[in-house]
């Protein structure tokens, strides 16, 4: 294993995490590269020593483009910059209604019949035709990436639970998906879309549906190599992927096994976080209990009407009699039209009223005895007298607590689940002894001026001057409350969220950066014997940061 010690140089190798998070994750991830593309150590810039990525999610939309971006010839940041700002401005930002239309067009799935007709295809059809997105997998190939060394995307499997790395380098997918079938994944692997491979990442769990892999991934399914592979019995099925934060939120897990495979060769991982560490508290349902009736009742007042009634029979035999005597003159010398009008609307209601109960009467038969033995199959004995009280209670009160049971299953997976795992994370991030003084976590919500769970205070290093301003915060506070959607409301664009989003990342960045080199600096264990560079390095940041607090937006008005 490399000795840290003596290999430790500060900013030269780095890695960068991306969490998910929708536009608030896509955004303030901008800003953070656009900061290390601002400042520069032993003479060139930070962004040009990143040499590996590790997204979720919204922050896989950045990451992807801006990993694309790199392999360009004519590659200049600020171009980059500006062409994925235009393309997401809400003038610009037409991706949720393009995804919709999409959808709804016949046309579209008769192009692509290889997808699923699903939301999220058609998302992942209109990643693809934008073009900071265009391409496939092929821009990574280890053989011929440029400046960046390793890239990894994540999602969540449906068959194992797993993370599902979309990386250049070790298990494209994960172990039970790979490690036998490299042959065949392989084969396949630079021709998925950058575009599946976002809808892949981002697709959150109830608003959208998983992808199946390799279904929808590619058009030619008759080629061999594309039956080779779904004809293995891990792919027959094809496996559903999902959102990347199902399984680690921040992308920590991949690029801990990235830098492993670089025989810890990253000098700092800066993990880039818009996760909230807020949860709003589940709310117990307080409605009153009333006396309206017992569900046995309701159901039994619903299930009188798949019967066949006597009023049925007797509106039937009713109209039948009218047409009959009519058609022998009894009411008149003559047959009267009239009366076989109005006897054949009787009749014909009569029949339909019967007909109807008939046939309901067989189905509710039918369908009541499949639940009943349903029932008995599948609920233990022990439990059955349980259960069967539900049917005596009040249906208000049967309400009452299924509602309680599912707003607190929606709060469990949605908060409890996703914040656990995010704690998981960083538990086994700062864990490493390995990591120390190769690390910096950089939050959406470190500078907004609310204290946190986590610290005393607002936790700000007393050695930065100036403290944050009334402005810096107020502009971190309206980046932190983003909502963790793929499109701008009218109150994302009257506060113009984009912006304050990007400079929150830059300021942060830029604060985080400085907090870094303090504490480097009183590490005398760090190997460190010249801060010549370092102080440089410092002595920029803090020039940087007395001008984010005097104006937030300065360095996104610079490069837009």
């Amino acid at each position: 294993m490399t000795d840290t010690k003596n290999t430790f140089q500060p900013f030269n190798s780095i890695g960068l995490c991306f969490s998910g998070g929708g536009y608030r994750a896509t955004f303030f991830a901008l800003g953070i590269v656009s900061y290390l593309d601002n400042v520069s150590y032993n003479g060139k810039s930070l962004l040009s020593s990143v040499k590996a990525l590790s997204s979720v999610s919204g922050g896989t939309l950045l990451a992807i483009a801006y990993a694309k971006a790199v392999q360009a010839k004519d590659y200049d940041f600020k171009t980059f910059f500006k062409t994925f700002y235009q393309a997401f401005t809400p003038e610009n930002d037409k991706l949720l209604e393009t995804a919709i239309a999409k959808l709804e067009d016949d046309e579209v799935w008769k192009a692509h019949p290889y997808k699923k007709r699903s939301l999220i295809n058609a998302f992942a059809l209109t990643y693809a035709e934008m073009p900071v997105f265009s391409g496939n997998f092929q821009h990574f190939e280890t053989k011929l990436i440029k400046q960046l060394e390793q890239v990894c995307f994540n999602a969540t499997d449906f068959s194992f639970g797993l993370t599902y790395r979309f990386q250049n380098r070790g298990y494209f997918g994960n172990n039970p998906l790979y490690r036998n079938y490299q042959k065949e994944v392989n084969a396949l692997r630079n021709d998925v879309k950058l575009g599946d491979v976002i809808a892949s990442s981002s697709c959150f769990p109830v608003g959208f549906e998983p992808l199946v892999f390799p279904d929808d991934y590619f058009e030619n399914h008759n080629s061999s190599e594309y039956k080779n592979l779904k004809g293995l019995d891990r792919f027959i099925d094809g496996v559903g992927i999902m959102d990347g934060g199902i399984a680690d939120n921040q992308g920590i897990g991949s690029m801990m096994l990235i830098n492993e495979r670089m025989d810890n060769g990253l000098d700092l991982i800066m993990v880039n976080d818009v996760g909230s560490y807020k949860m709003q508290p589940w709310q117990q349902d307080t409605s009153t209990i009333g006396k309206s009736s017992t569900v046995k009742l309701i159901i039994n007042k619903i299930l009188q009407y798949f019967t066949i009634k006597p009023l049925y029979i007797i509106i039937l035999v009713v109209g039948l009699l009218l047409v009959l005597l009519n058609s022998m003159n009894i009411f008149g010398p003559t047959a009267y039209t009239g009366l076989y009008i109005v006897g054949s609307i009787i009749l014909g209601f009569g029949l339909l009223l019967t007909v109807f109960g008939l046939v309901a009467s067989i189905i509710k038969t039918n369908i009541l005895g499949r639940l009943k033995r349903i029932f008995k199959k599948n609920v233990p004995e022990p439990l059955l007298d349980d259960i069967l009280t539900f049917q005596k209670l009040d249906i208000s009160l049967v309400q009452r607590m299924l509602t309680d049971r599912l707003t607190s299953a929606m709060t469990m997976i949605n908060d409890v689940f996703l914040k656990q795992m995010r704690r998981l994370n960083y538990d086994l991030f700062y864990s490493k002894s390995l990591l120390k003084n190769r690390r910096i976590t950089a939050t959406v919500y470190k500078l907004n001026g609310q204290e946190t769970p986590y610290n005393k205070g607002k936790g700000y290093n007393k050695d930065i001057k100036p403290h944050p301003s009334k402005s810096l915060q107020s502009v971190g506070l309206t980046a932190s409350e983003t909502p963790t959607t793929l499109w701008w409301d009218k109150t994302d664009i009257a506060k113009n969220r984009m912006e304050t989003l990007i400079a929150c990342g830059q300021f942060t960045a830029c604060y985080e950066l400085m907090d870094y080199i303090l504490e480097l600096k009183k590490d005398e264990n760090s190997g460190i014997t010249d801060y010549t560079e370092l102080d440089t390095l410092y002595n920029a940041l803090e020039k940087d940061w007395k001008a984010f607090n005097k104006s937030p937006l300065w360095l996104v008005d610079k490069l837009k």
